[in-house]
């Protein structure tokens, strides 16, 4: 599974910038809730709360095929997705993609279940089974990646990192 490149880092204060490795590794360890902001067609904002996992490097979220979430989406896949994990807050923005490849789903899957303890299964174009994730609506599930244009940090205790942006300029 590809990962995002090395991103370009500025911090937010006179502090050095945070280092994307060990921001990543944070983020991957998480568990909870992330918040998701996606756009109605109005413009107003659409923020929900999901269950998300960071896999090779890229966050994923399911969500019921018949929710507001996905169909909003469909419409609007520019995004925010933000989380608060071990002595951080963290946002990322930028486009959500749908995921169908079987791989990416069994990596999907197999994240939520040992994070979670939930345990969807792939199936045709997204994740079957398994209900119980009270975030995600009734199943079939579409699974989302946000490829990320820039992520944010803030520490949230003295061993989180310093206030730092990252910018994703090339996305192989």
């Amino acid at each position: 599974m590809s990962t995002f490149p090395n991103p370009q880092a500025r911090s937010l204060t006179s502090q050095e910038p945070g280092e994307w490795g060990e921001t990543l590794a944070r983020l991957t360890r998480g568990t909870g809730t992330a918040w998701l902001t996606v756009s109605r067609p109005d413009g107003t904002p659409h923020t929900r709360p999901v269950l998300a996992v960071w896999v090779g490097g890229q966050p994923f979220l399911a969500s019921g095929e018949g929710t507001a979430k996905s169909r909003l989406l469909t419409g609007s896949p520019q995004v925010s997705l933000a989380f608060a994990v071990e002595g951080m807050d963290a946002v990322v923005e930028g486009v959500a993609e749908r995921v169908g490849d079987r791989d990416r789903l069994t990596w999907v899957a197999a994240a939520y279940a040992e994070r979670y303890g939930w345990a969807p299964e792939p199936g045709e174009g997204g994740l079957i089974g398994a209900e119980g994730a009270p975030t995600a609506g009734p199943p079939p599930y579409l699974v989302y990646t946000v490829v990320p244009s820039t992520v944010f940090a803030f520490p949230t205790g003295e061993d989180g990192p310093a206030p730092t942006r990252w910018r994703f300029d090339v996305w192989p």
